[in-house]
C-alpha cells in the first residue's frame, strides 16, 4: 500500500470510526450484546451496522475495504462475521506515514 493509498482509505469518517470503535470495543458497544465475548472473535458486523447507521451493503463495502487493507480481521462464526483489528499492520501502516511525511 503507497502512503497515497493509505490516506485515501483513513479519509473515510466511517472507516476512521469503525478501526476507533474496534479499538476498545467493550466501550464502543458496551450498549449492544452478542453471543461472543468480543475478546473471542471481534464484533459482530451487525453492530457496526447498527452503530454506523448504514445499510447491509454500505457497511459491508466498508468492512471489506478496510479487510483487504489489512487493517481489520474477519472471523465467520456460523451465518455471523465477527471484526477485529489487524494492530500489526495497523502499526506497520502508522510506520510508513511517519516515515513518508518526514520526508516531505
Amino acid at each position: 500500500m503507497t502512503p497515497e493509498n493509505a490516506m485515501k482509505l483513513l479519509a473515510n469518517p466511517t472507516r476512521m470510526a469503525v478501526l476507533s470503535w474496534l479499538k476498545n470495543p467493550q466501550e464502543a458497544f458496551s450498549g449492544y450484546s452478542q453471543l461472543y465475548d468480543f475478546g473471542l472473535y471481534g464484533v459482530c458486523a451487525s453492530l457496526i451496522q447498527d452503530k454506523a447507521g448504514l445499510s447491509q451493503p454500505a457497511t459491508s463495502l466498508c468492512l471489506k475495504v478496510l479487510q483487504e487493507a489489512g487493517l481489520l480481521e474477519a472471523n465467520k462464526v456460523g451465518k455471523w462475521t465477527y471484526y477485529r483489528r489487524c494492530e500489526p499492520r495497523i502499526s506497520e501502516i502508522a510506520g510508513m506515514m511517519t516515515q513518508f511525511l518526514n520526508e516531505l
